[in-house]
């Protein structure tokens, strides 16, 4: 088992729910290998990550994400007891982060029930039976709506500059990182956070290290210093 269980924690905060990021990276430390995560990680490392999403109310990406990959927010069918056992949805919600509001049609991630944030007045695209667009201006808008919808765990599975922006406003409570064992090279790496410089740096507690087969999987505690 990677990990110990539950993988999501209580939130820390009465104010907004607990929120952890599930991010990979290659030894060299890029996010992405020609604009998208997949092929970096083994079948241990999405097994974890439908594990994470098993826990979570929302599951949340950023538009860049959802552009780039044909993914979703759901969970497979063997895990959907688990999460109806535990007063759960059979499925999380995805909620999506646009300043765009360019967002792929159709995509698989539409299937389920989808919050679209936008951070702008720009037209959104989509427009179906399962989307709700919420007009907000940060991500600090985003974490309290959701709040106010009564969710307790979201899981943030990306992009960088989503990421950037949630722990530049300190809405982060713990990291999941695999370290995958290999390299990629090439110019211009897109790392796990796309951002303005954080100073002073963020430090991190190590709870948790698995090795198998030679991949890493983290779990770390945020230090706000607070």
């Amino acid at each position: 088992m990677i990990h110990a269980r539950p993988l999501l924690g209580e939130p820390r905060r009465a104010d907004r729910p607990f929120l952890a990021i599930n991010m990979i990276a290659t030894v060299d430390g890029r996010a992405a290998v020609n604009g998208s995560a997949v092929g970096i990680g083994s079948p241990t490392d999405h097994h974890l990550m439908m594990e994470l999403r098993a826990e979570a109310d929302v599951v949340l990406h950023g538009a860049g994400t959802v552009r780039a990959d044909p993914l979703s927010a759901r969970v497979p069918r063997d895990l959907l007891q688990r999460r109806v056992t535990a007063g759960l949805p059979a499925q999380p919600t995805g909620a999506i982060v646009t300043r765009s509001g360019n967002l792929p049609v159709p995509h698989p991630y539409y299937d389920t029930a989808t919050l679209v944030y936008v951070c702008s007045d720009n037209r959104v695209t989509v427009q179906l039976p399962t989307v709700e667009v919420v007009r907000i201006q940060s991500v600090e808008d985003v974490v309290a709506d959701l709040a106010h919808r009564g969710v307790r765990r979201v899981l943030c599975e990306g992009g960088p500059t989503l990421n950037s922006a949630l722990f530049a406003a300190q809405l982060v409570d713990d990291v999941y990182l695999t370290l995958a064992p290999k390299l990629a090279a090439g110019p211009s790496p897109l790392t796990l956070i796309n951002g303005p410089a954080f100073q002073p740096m963020l430090r991190l507690q190590l709870r948790s290290c698995v090795e198998q087969e030679g991949e890493l999987f983290l779990r770390y505690r945020v230090d706000y210093g607070l």
